[in-house]
């Protein structure tokens, strides 16, 4: 191992896995497990490839260090290129190469040296190069390469070919291997798979894909050995061990019987989410034994299992290799159990021992299992356990499941919970609920057995409830796709995400969110539309929408995200402008949800159930109508989303004290005809824009019908656009709203920081539009967005120090009986106060005589004490009334009244 590179790796092993050397300096010890997270592995100092678990009866795992820190690998030229050679050394032209076929496969250079030669490969469409490893298929000039600088770049592309159809029905041999020889050939897919079994010793050919049948190979090879007068070899078809290989080691075997040869299969079962070939196994040190002998038992015994054509031979597999005389297994998708009468059995074999007929000890094992008819089905499908799946907080658990037919039905997959699998009749009634025709007919015990077997030790998936970013796992988390660092993920063939060291699944499907996974459809046209369409306005609220999905990132720095309201006249696009912006991030035909139709617990879910996502509250303004029957929603349920925390709490389902109380990790946007009517609190929480009719012109409408018609497809792709850019979208956001947030609040007109502080935030974001960080608009169109800005925030200061309407009703009511007449008609401390005294029971009185309408004194009452125009000193006073004595009336001067302080 190259010294720096060894450097490297125990690095990384004590930073990531806080490993210590032990004192014998030849191995380094206390390493945390990568599978059970206990500081009880170990690894050579001096070849550091194989972790290992130490915990040999509760773990026993391994892990190559490719699979750890695969950034390592993935720079060859890099690492391996320079011009450090020694002097008098001479340049071989393949350094880079060399260095890969020897640190990345495993492989001895003595014994491939010349297989293959270094080239460069250039992508013209990502305009991106990689050096090669190049081996030459024929001699015609076609070739297969292996990329090997940062393959990941290429996407799902890690090696060229330029062969195409031409090796139909081929296959190639490794220089070193002697066809004429073996009783045994191996037929594996890559090139590399055949150079670690020819290592092992084993004689093995690469087929190029796993649905090539190499015939032409074949009938030259069978041509040849025929004419040495050899013996055809056994072919054992050992294709990788994922759903696509099995299928064809199963069917190219049956074609290699039909045509005369004898065949054997060979299969790594894949475990985890690291597919596993035969240069894995090779590196790992699985295909021999200390003594240089190949040990290949395991791996024939699971393709026979593959090969097996009937559910009986199967069963004869497992029991000749496990000697266990009872156990479940499948085949052919369905599930079977295996008994045996071991009185039976042996007088079978007796008889057949005593039979004229020749037979091996194999075949003789075969027949007495067959006469015992020891196989029998207990469900017409084939359920499988996949993970384990656990909601800490609501303590609730399930076994995800894959159901498949025998038929051309696709698989069900769902989730069984533990009382489900406690019971064979409930596991039934189970799994003909999820599974179309499946039938379960098998005995408790029988399902004992098979979810001993299955489940014992099984994966663990980690679960959210909502949908959007997991601040836990640092990644957006949507129904199709994840967004980790950069990186999008898509959901394996077990539905979930397998992300580096992480596996995590939503349980939310509340939202349903479609965002389209190939970047090439993605258009930008769309943000001048919008810019044209709305103006700045509609560049705050993009801005906005942006900030969105950074709540969760923006709230941990500046421990706080605005809401917005966007508020205007009917008819003047507040709906075209939101319904767009869902678009967006997937979500078609859709604006938000009513709070005044909702209770609080389906409030409450609609705030939980997203993160890093709006939440869209529309036409909460109805409470302006007089006699309105609908509950007004409270704003001030609102207050504790501003800074990330739960907006209800509630008790657990668990018999103690304990609660639930979700943080709320969305953004908020307020979507109405008249503005926010709320507590100073609450408005200054608020980003407030107002739209109007006002610029509405035929070319505006046609913009605004043309965002309507886009395809949700072309659009959808600014969540990945914006969700990959998180690294410079944050800085931005970071660098900037400070200085934004210093400059407002000089501003002699704002005098509220948390007012300076939001509108920072929202000038940050519309630079992140720009140039500097997503690129969709110019400077000319961010420019009066910002200015815009800064003018809302001024007048967000103006609202916040304006009463309340209901208050400025009301002294408007006063101020008009006041100055009907002369004298005192509401304040009962008349005019040489400096005080006002007013009854509300008497103001209520005075205004129904004056046929004024007024609100409800119960509403009044609510808003009063925020009165700033006439300073609010207490609700409850008693005060001799100057009123009642100017009448001489013989009643109690003495009034209970809510006192102000006089305008000045």
């Amino acid at each position: 191992m190259q010294d720096q590179l060894r450097a490297d790796i125990l690095f990384r092993l004590k930073s990531d896995f806080g490993g210590k050397e032990s004192t014998d300096a030849r191995y380094m010890r206390r390493l945390r497990c990568p599978s059970c997270d206990k500081k009880e592995a170990f690894i050579s100092l001096d070849a550091p490839w194989m972790i290992r678990c130490g915990r040999e009866s509760k773990c026993g795992d391994s892990h190559h260090v490719k699979e750890l820190f695969p950034d390592l690998f993935d720079s060859w030229t890099e690492r391996y290129g320079r011009k450090d050679r020694k002097a008098g050394e001479k340049e071989t032209g393949t350094e880079v190469a060399d260095a890969y076929m020897v640190h990345g496969r495993g492989f001895d250079l003595a014994k491939v040296r010349g297989w293959y030669t270094q080239e460069q490969y250039w992508d013209r469409d990502r305009n991106i190069g990689s050096a090669t490893v190049r081996f030459k298929i024929n001699d015609r000039g076609d070739y297969w390469e292996r990329l090997i600088d940062k393959p990941h770049r290429f996407g799902k592309k890690k090696a060229h070919f330029n062969y195409g159809s031409r090796t139909k029905g081929l296959a190639w041999v490794p220089p070193g291997l002697d066809l004429a020889q073996g009783k045994e050939l191996w037929i594996v897919e890559g090139i590399f798979d055949a150079t670690a079994l020819y290592h092992a010793g084993i004689a093995a050919v690469a087929a190029f894909s796993c649905n090539n049948y190499p015939d032409t190979f074949l009938a030259e090879l069978q041509k040849a050995r025929e004419e040495a007068g050899e013996e055809l070899p056994r072919l054992i078809w050992a294709m990788d061990g994922d759903e696509a290989g099995v299928r064809y080691i199963r069917k190219f075997a049956n074609i290699a019987r039909s045509q005369g040869w004898k065949v054997g299969a060979a299969v790594i079962p894949q475990e985890g989410k690291h597919k596993r070939d035969w240069n894995d196994a090779w590196q790992r040190g699985e295909l021999i034994n200390e003594d240089g002998e190949p040990t290949t038992k395991e791996f024939l015994y699971q393709g026979d299992l593959v090969i097996a054509r009937s559910a009986q031979e199967k069963a004869n597999r497992i029991y000749s290799h496990t000697g266990r005389n009872e156990f479940p297994f499948g085949f052919n998708n369905r599930l079977f159990w295996f008994k045996l009468n071991m009185e039976e059995y042996h007088k079978a074999m007796r008889d057949l021992e005593d039979s004229d007929e020749p037979l091996t000890d194999r075949q003789m094992v075969d027949r007495a299992l067959e006469q015992c008819n020891a196989v029998l089905e207990i469900a017409n499908c084939y359920p499988t356990a996949l993970y384990y799946l656990a909601n800490k907080v609501t303590d609730e658990s399930w076994y995800y499941y894959r159901v498949d037919f025998p038929h051309d039905g696709r698989p069900v997959k769902n989730t069984f919970s533990g009382g489900q699998l406690a019971s064979a009749s409930e596991f039934k009634k189970r799994l003909l609920g999820i599974a179309p025709g499946a039938v379960w007919t098998g005995s408790s015990q029988q399902l004992d057995r098979l979810l001993k077997q299955q489940i014992s030790g099984i994966k663990t998936v980690e679960t959210i409830d909502f949908i959007g970013y997991s601040k836990e796992h640092e990644t957006w988390v949507f129904p199709e796709l994840a967004v980790h660092a950069g990186q999008i993920h898509e959901l394996n063939n077990e539905d979930y995400y397998d992300i580096g060291r992480m596996s995590v699944k939503t349980l939310s499907e509340s939202v349903a969110l479609s965002i389209n996974k190939d970047r090439s459809d993605y258009q930008r046209g769309w943000a001048r539309d919008l810019a044209e369409c709305f103006g700045p306005k509609g560049v705050i609220a993009l801005a906005y929408w942006l900030g969105s999905l950074f709540a969760e990132q923006i709230r941990k720095q500046h421990k706080s995200f605005p809401f917005i309201e966007i508020v205007g006249e009917a008819g003047s696009g507040k709906s075209t402008l939101i319904e767009f912006l869902w678009k967006l991030v997937g979500r078609q035909d859709y604006e938000g949800f009513d709070p005044s139709k909702a209770t609080l617990a389906a409030r409450a879910r609609n705030f939980a159930q997203v993160s890093n996502l709006p939440v869209v509250l529309i036409e909460s303004d109805r409470d302006q109508e007089a006699g309105a029957k609908q509950k007004q929603f409270d704003w001030d349920e609102l207050k504790t989303a501003y800074n990330g925390r739960s907006v209800r709490s509630r008790g657990q389902k668990n018999g103690g004290n304990d609660t639930y109380e979700p943080p709320f990790r969305g953004a908020i946007v307020i979507s109405q005809n008249a503005q926010v009517n709320a507590s100073d609190a609450v408005l200054q929480r608020i980003v407030h824009l107002h739209v109007t009719r006002d610029g509405h012109s035929e070319t505006t409408k046609a913009l605004a019908e043309k965002l309507e018609r886009t395809p949700m497809d072309q659009v959808s792709g600014f969540a990945l656009h914006a969700t990959t850019a998180e690294s410079q979208i944050m800085k931005l956001v970071c660098d900037r709203s400070p200085q934004y947030e210093k400059s407002l609040a000089e501003l002699p007109e704002i005098r509220i920081h948390r007012i300076a502080k939001n509108h920072g935030q929202m000038m940050a974001l519309i630079d992140c539009l720009g140039a500097e960080g997503l690129k969709l608009l110019p400077e000319s169109y961010l420019e009066p967005a910002r200015e815009m800005v800064m003018a809302m925030a001024k007048e967000r200061q103006t609202a916040v120090n304006a009463d309340h309407p209901m208050v400025q009703e009301f002294w408007e009511a006063y101020d008009f009986i006041e100055g009907l007449s002369g004298t005192p008609t509401l304040n009962h401390y008349g005019e040489h106060e400096k005080m006002i005294a007013v009854n509300l029971k008497h103001f209520e009185q005075v205004c129904a005589e004056a046929k004024l309408r007024i609100p409800p004194i119960s509403e009044l009452k609510r808003h009063l004490k925020t009165s700033r125009s006439r300073k609010f000193v207490e609700s409850s006073r008693t005060v001799r009334s100057a009123i009642r004595e100017s009448l001489n009336s013989n009643a109690s001067t003495s009034v209970r009244c809510w006192i102000f302080e006089k305008e000045v």
